[in-house]
């Protein structure tokens, strides 16, 4: 009886390690990359022109505005293996963007706009935080026919 206790104390106590330590691992494995965020920015900040802007606003406000989207999605629940369409990457997006109501960054409107920025930050500013809320396939589900 104590034996068996022990193991079950022993796999809970490894479960409790286990989540820890993946987290840290994809940290660790998606760094911040400001620089990349920034080219990202003079690339690809003007979509509709497809030319890349000469000039970015203030590199304080921008890393400002991304990290203002990064604490969002932070708040965000993890998505697992859940695939309803609330934990699609593009309605998290939207979601973001409405929460905003349309109000125009710090630097007025210039580009990049906010949805430039949105996604230029959780690629290059916290990649790790939207890797751990894209849903996950189901490694235990049957394979499709």
């Amino acid at each position: 009886m104590r034996k068996r206790l022990r193991v079950m104390v022993g796999v809970v106590v490894a479960g409790m390690l286990a989540i820890p330590a993946v987290v840290i691992g994809v940290h660790v494995a998606h760094p911040r990359d400001e620089d990349r965020y920034l080219a990202y920015l003079k690339r690809w900040g003007d979509l509709e022109s497809n030319k890349p802007l000469e000039v970015l606003p203030p590199t304080a406000d921008l890393i400002a505005a991304g990290d203002a989207a990064c604490d969002w999605l932070r708040e965000q629940p993890y998505a697992l293996w859940r695939h309803d369409p609330q934990y699609r990457e593009l309605r998290i997006y939207q979601r973001y963007l409405d929460q905003l109501g349309g109000h125009p960054p710090r630097w007025g409107e210039a580009l990049p706009n906010l949805g430039s920025v949105t996604s230029a930050a959780w690629t290059y500013l916290c990649p790790a935080d939207r890797e751990l809320r894209e849903p996950r396939s189901n490694p235990f589900a049957p394979e499709p026919d």
